[in-house]
């Protein structure tokens, strides 16, 4: 059966909803656009520290859609109408770094009327950043090249999910089932057999080729629901730790999706065929999970 690309997302402020796109260019940080801007602490001891869906009363950041402008600004909205605009002579250079999972990142302030606006809708002290593009933030060294970079994204530049996965899942969730924007990924595929995706090595789509390099390991997120920005159940995670739950020597969680890293820039269009360049053995982390690729001994073999 043919692989073809369903869907295309950005995230242009980590942590708030996503931006469905016709197309995605893809930079040596991962989509054009794709988290960018950030969120973090201006608490006096955790200043700095970057904010998502994961703190507490923090869910409700799915609800603000941004949008950039062709000025190299963003405006966000909220579901209540309200609108801050963020053009591209309000960024200044600030003396401290943001914080993404404690590794130090470059960035640019917002100024004062943004970290007002996000406090407020918030009701906690933060700030709104943009990435420094001059400073890069490398990637785990373990799964990529020298070189490699990525964006706010917690770990690599991509995040490439499978419908047939999602529908197996959902099979087992029943009145439970959830979307795929439970899950925030960049690159939707149609076509592939459920959990393919975590044998598939090398993929050339469009233009570009992108190399999927280690199981996505899933937190509280997908409990959220994204269109209300709450928590209605332990659901999908609590049936994902009892089918899709795994540890190896370098890696433990409970896996949905895989991170990507770009290999050749291009663009990637809706409705693109994906061309399986190279498979490989699924990882370690995923040896014992019952809800897994069908085919999955033979591409052990034939690796």
């Amino acid at each position: 059966m043919t692989i073809e690309v369903e869907a295309c997302f950005v995230y242009p402020l980590k942590a708030a909803a996503a931006l469905e796109v016709e197309s995605l260019r893809i930079t040596a940080l991962g989509p054009q656009y794709d988290r960018r801007w950030l969120l973090v602490r201006d608490e006096p001891d955790r200043r700095g520290v970057f904010i998502t869906q994961r703190d507490q009363d923090c869910e409700k950041l799915a609800l603000i859609k941004a949008l950039p402008t062709d000025d190299d600004g963003i405006r966000f909205d909220t579901p209540a109408g309200d609108s801050l605009q963020v053009d591209k002579e309000a960024l200044a250079e600030c003396d401290g770094a943001a914080s993404v999972w404690d590794e130090p990142c470059r960035v640019l302030d917002a100024g004062e009327a943004a970290a007002r606006w996000f406090s407020d809708f918030l009701g906690m002290p933060c700030r709104l950043v943009k990435m420094d593009e001059r400073f890069p933030r490398p990637t785990d060294p373990a799964y990529s090249q020298p070189g490699d970079q990525v964006s706010f994204a917690d770990s690599m530049p991509l995040l490439v999910t499978n419908r047939a996965s999602l529908d197996a899942l959902n099979a087992r969730l029943g009145d439970k089932a959830v979307g795929m924007d439970r899950f925030r990924p960049n690159l939707v595929l149609r076509g592939a057999e459920a959990f393919e995706e975590d044998v598939l090595h090398e993929l050339r789509i469009g233009d570009a080729v992108i190399e999927l390099v280690l199981p996505c390991a899933r937190c509280k997120v997908p409990t959220i629901d994204q269109t209300t920005g709450r928590v209605l159940s332990k659901e999908p995670v609590a049936t994902l730790i009892a089918t899709r739950r795994g540890a190896s020597d370098d890696l433990k969680g409970i896996f949905f999706g895989q991170n990507a890293l770009p290999r050749v820039l291009g663009s990637i269009r809706r409705g693109d065929r994906v061309e399986i360049l190279s498979t490989r053995p699924m990882h370690p982390a995923l040896k014992d999970v019952s809800l897994r690729f069908a085919g999955s001994e033979v591409n052990d073999v034939l690796a």
